[in-house]
């Protein structure tokens, strides 16, 4: 029986991606977004692994412009390469399912830097919550160690603020790229895979919210707050979840009327706290304390949908369940059962969880409360927080 033959990846289009720099990209970043950085990632020759943090998609961007034109081959979620599958993958895009372990990937990996390309990684797998880095496990250390080539971080500051991840209009502002050669081919042969992860956690660390505040950054824009009341679930005041409503530049509480407002600093005036950051930090402490007890659960009504090709199919009514044990899924046509540690974060945004599986993509939309995807995704983190505690 003749063997199966492997397709290849496609390197990434220097030609496109010049034409797609020249047309889109140098206006938005020097007019629209004004790109600041040091000019150091275009001395640095391939082959090398360029790991990014992900608050916003203008990163993705950003990164094309500071590698021109040693374009890096983008790794991303099969759900972002839908639309336009043909162009992307020429772009040099290789695919993957968010918290999955993929040794076809690994191939193309080394396929890739074989040709003295590099590739671009973005570790914490799904864009930031609210402006400040999601979970990076030390799998990507690994594969780093494993593949013996230089470790490039690129850090962007003001991603987040740019376009919030909850957010429909884009809000343009100064962004900054510290970009930093972490890990040199002769250090890769000594250093620890701890060692290895750990530089590149202090070389991904950023706080949008506060780069807007201390660059005096002012934003005017009179939506500041909607969809924001996604994240902020949970109300300060009277503790009432999914309560929380927006209208414009503040947040109101249906329950007890508390209200606060967000000011051009992106800093909150009138609650309980004066960040973004610390209201959503609350919210985390308030579900670590919920998964000590027994009984705890968070669940509500979806609607199933499976990737199929270039489109999402609907696969009728289900029911989400997280508890201590498990998260899963029950429904018409979908039935499936992550125990818990299967995950360490969610793929998530208002409206839809994201959830693969080894033969399925899955997302599943949201039909009450608004914040429940939020508080599943917390729920998640804060139990593998308390495994990783426990051992």
């Amino acid at each position: 029986m003749a063997k199966k033959r492997v397709k290849k990846p496609i390197l990434a289009s220097k030609f496109l991606l010049n034409l797609l720099a020249g047309v889109w990209g140098k206006p938005y970043f020097t007019k629209k977004i004004k790109l600041i950085d040091d000019g150091s990632l275009r001395k640095i020759q391939p082959p090398y692994i360029v790991v990014a943090n992900h608050s916003g998609f203008a990163d993705v961007g950003g990164l094309m412009m500071l590698s021109k034109p040693n374009y890096p081959n983008f790794i991303a979620s099969i759900t972002q390469i839908v639309k336009w599958p043909k162009l992307i993958y020429n772009l040099g895009v290789l695919p993957k399912k968010q918290f999955t372990v993929d040794t076809s990937l690994i191939r193309d990996i080394k396929y890739i830097l074989s040709k003295n390309r590099s590739v671009a990684i973005f570790p914490e797998a799904k864009l930031s919550v609210v402006g400040t880095p999601s979970p990076i496990k030390p799998a990507i250390a690994k594969l780093i160690k494993l593949l013996k080539v230089p470790l490039v971080t690129v850090c962007f500051h003001g991603n987040y603020i740019h376009h919030p991840r909850w957010a429909s209009s884009k809000r343009f502002c100064p962004m900054t790229a510290d970009v930093q050669l972490a890990v040199t081919a002769e250090e890769i042969k000594t250093l620890s895979v701890e060692e290895i992860h750990k530089r590149i956690l202090q070389n991904l660390s950023y706080d949008d919210y506060q780069y807007q505040l201390d660059n005096q950054i002012a934003i005017e824009d009179e939506h500041l707050c909607e969809g924001l009341n996604g994240i902020l679930y949970k109300c300060p005041t009277c503790g009432a979840e999914f309560a929380i409503t927006a209208h414009g530049n503040q947040l109101e509480c249906a329950k007890c009327g508390a209200t606060v407002t967000q000011n051009k600093f992106g800093g909150l005036e009138g609650g309980n706290f004066a960040k973004v950051t610390q209201w959503y930090n609350w919210q985390h402490q308030c579900v670590a304390e919920e998964i000590t007890h027994d009984d705890f659960v968070v669940e509500d009504d979806f609607r199933a949908e499976m990737l199929v090709g270039k489109n999402y199919v609907d696969c009728g009514m289900c029911h989400i369940k997280c508890d201590n044990n498990a998260l899963a899924v029950t429904g018409e046509n979908v039935n499936v059962s992550f125990k818990r540690g299967t995950f360490y974060t969610l793929s998530f945004d208002n409206e839809f969880l994201y959830l693969p599986t080894e033969s399925a993509v899955y997302r599943f939309r949201r039909l009450n409360n608004f914040g429940i995807t939020t508080k599943f995704n917390i729920a998640i983190e804060e139990q593998a927080i308390a495994d990783e505690q426990s051992k």
